[in-house]
This record gives structure tokens, C-alpha cells and sequence, in this order.
């Protein structure tokens, strides 16, 4: 299987799905090849629905929340502001919305107040974020992906400019 990377190449979450797709088995899509899957583990922008769709099974974009709680940019700083006990590391497939998708895998993540959001989101969720991406391409290579509907009712979205 062939999995396109979408992101920054010099940014620890970009390397941790690189290696976490390479221990899979699968390769990563060069060039002009249309991918059979494209991740997303840094995502600063909005993409287009004709890069979303691109690929043959479509695109994962990782969430450092609890998705649908926790949409939006930051979600790690937020957590930490408003002392949640936990987080998560959520793999949903992109559509039109703002971290709307279906749910592929998500796993809790406890958060450590001892640690700044920074060196959490490095020691904790890059390590969360890698177990789950390895159980969605094992999902897809097995023919059965997951696609778990967010249920709206939850949904809560952080804007980064509130932050400050």
C-alpha cells in the first residue's frame, strides 16, 4: 500500500508518521503516483476537496482531541487551559468541514501537568499519534477501514485567537 504524506518534512510528526507507516509495510507515494491513502500529521491549513479525494481510499488528518470535542486550532493548548484530565490522538478522514470526519481511530491520552504543552505533545501524543495511524493502515490494508460518525451533539470548536 502507498501512503502519501501530507505536511511539513522537518516537523516531529511528520517523521513519527513516516516511520510509523515504513514499520507497516507500506510505502511512501512519490511523484505523480496517486496514493492509496493520504495522512495529514500536521495539518496548518484547510485542503482542498480535490487533494482530500485524490487518493484512493481518501485522507486521514490527525486531531490532538477527543474529536468532535475539541475542533479547531490549539486543541492542546486549550486542553491545558482549561485543565482537562485527558486528550486524544484522533485519525479522522477529511471531508468539506473543519475536523468534521469520521472517526478512524482515537486513542486517551492522559495529560501531564507536570509538563509543558510542548514537550507533552512531543513525549505523549507523537508516540499516541503513531499506534493510532498504525491501526488505521492496518485497517485499510485489511479491507476494513473504520469510519465512525462524530455525533454533532458533542461537538465543541476553540478558536486560536481566543488564546490570547
Amino acid at each position: 500500500m502507498t501512503v502519501e504524506i501530507v505536511g511539513q518534512k522537518d516537523c516531529a510528526a511528520y517523521k513519527a508518521a513516516e516511520k510509523a507507516i515504513r514499520e507497516c509495510g507500506c510505502k511512501i507515494a512519490r511523484g505523480d503516483v496517486i496514493p492509496d491513502v493520504a495522512v495529514a500529521p500536521l495539518l496548518m491549513t484547510k485542503i482542498g476537496m480535490d487533494e482530500i479525494s485524490r487518493p484512493f481510499h481518501g485522507t486521514l488528518i490527525f486531531h490532538p482531541s477527543p474529536l468532535p470535542y475539541g475542533r479547531g486550532a490549539a486543541s492542546i493548548k486549550w486542553a491545558y487551559r482549561r485543565h482537562e484530565p485527558i486528550t486524544a490522538a484522533t485519525w479522522f478522514w477529511a471531508d468539506s468541514g473543519l475536523d468534521t470526519g469520521d472517526i478512524c481511530e482515537q486513542e486517551i491520552v492522559r495529560i501531564d501537568y507536570d509538563m509543558r504543552p510542548r514537550d507533552f505533545y512531543e513525549s505523549e501524543m507523537l508516540p499516541a499519534m503513531a499506534r493510532t495511524l498504525e491501526r488505521c493502515l492496518k485497517g485499510i490494508m485489511s479491507g476494513r477501514p473504520r469510519r465512525i460518525p462524530q455525533v454533532e451533539k458533542y461537538a465543541t470548536f476553540d478558536r486560536r485567537d481566543a488564546l490570547k
